[in-house]
């Protein structure tokens, strides 16, 4: 079975500005991924701006984390593992738990971020006031393992923090999962409206290359379940190649950007030709985030350039 947080590597979300956003692979850290509840919820009357604004800091921190934790997810599970079957590894991996911790109080503390998003200001108190006793558990956890120094206590205080930590821990997970749902759904809605604003605008081109964004990024995410589904997973790279059709030839990084597209596609169907491998997924991972590396040099805005 392919490993519990390879599975949530891919979660994807994008950070930074709309037109030109950084899109980049997160991975949620739990078992499960929460359901959120933001797109049944009303957006506050604010402009494109200020949602931008107030959205941005909590999704460069859940950004930096999930991008910290891909290399990590198999230790980190590894370790969870064992400290939930009783036993006394000698040495352990955590998640940055203190790092993700200082990067909420900052976002916290952006002055735009307060009241546009209350579902956003929730979830994000919520976990920062789990962090506040968790983080701290888990760097002296680490620090008492990497000085060994279960072989002068018997393990005592190794069980001891364990019992702490395991059920913060699992907190954590599902209060994490939640934020990050919520925030990626408010992006998605920001996303959407910057789409239909450009159909309006007779802006046909543009809005296509976000679409084509958009389903690059729903067909990496079919693959987060660890499941294999060989035809859905076709059915949306031909939407996508419709998508392709539709832009104009172009030059440079747009012509790059569609090679990319050909490559994601060459590692998803490597990736689904098999049983699940963390390897050919970590590509899948790669060819994505070089794919949105590209379509962040893309002139969006000279798509729909008028013909002298």
């Amino acid at each position: 079975m392919l490993h519990t947080h390879i599975r949530r590597t891919l979660f994807i979300l994008t950070a930074g500005t709309l037109l030109t956003a950084p899109a980049v692979l997160l991975m949620g850290c739990g078992e499960h991924k929460a359901e959120s509840p933001a797109a049944a919820q009303q957006t506050p009357a604010h402009s494109i701006d200020e949602r931008r604004a107030a959205l941005t800091p909590y999704m460069e921190a859940t950004t930096a984390y999930n991008s910290s934790m891909l290399p990590l997810s198999l230790a980190v599970s590894t370790t969870i593992n064992e400290l939930r079957q009783g036993k006394h590894p000698t040495s352990i991996i955590l998640p940055p738990l203190s790092k993700l911790s200082r990067a909420l109080n900052a976002a916290h503390d952006v002055p735009e971020v307060k009241g546009v998003y209350p579902d956003v200001d929730a979830a994000a108190d919520d976990l920062h006031t789990i962090l506040e006793e968790l983080a701290p558990l888990a760097d002296q956890m680490e620090n008492y393992y990497a000085a060994k120094a279960y072989t002068t206590d018997g393990c005592a205080q190794a069980d001891e923090m364990t019992a702490q930590f395991l059920p913060l821990y699992d907190r954590f997970v599902s209060a994490y999962d939640r934020l990050d749902a919520i925030v990626t759904d408010h992006y998605k809605e920001m996303r959407l409206t910057q789409i239909d604003a450009m159909h309006s605008d007779g802006r046909e081109n543009a809005a296509t290359f976000l679409e084509l964004r958009t389903k690059a990024r729903e067909l990496v995410r079919m693959l987060r379940s660890g499941g294999h589904d060989p035809e859905a997973t076709e059915a949306k790279i031909r939407e996508i190649n419709t998508l392709i059709e539709k832009l104009p030839a172009g030059t440079g990084y747009l012509v790059t950007y569609k090679n990319g597209i050909n490559s994601l596609v060459a590692a998803v169907r490597a990736y689904n030709a098999g049983p699940p491998d963390p390897n050919k997924l970590s590509n899948v991972v790669e060819e994505f985030n070089r794919l949105a590396a590209t379509g962040n040099n893309v002139d969006v805005n000279a798509l729909d350039a008028k013909k002298k």
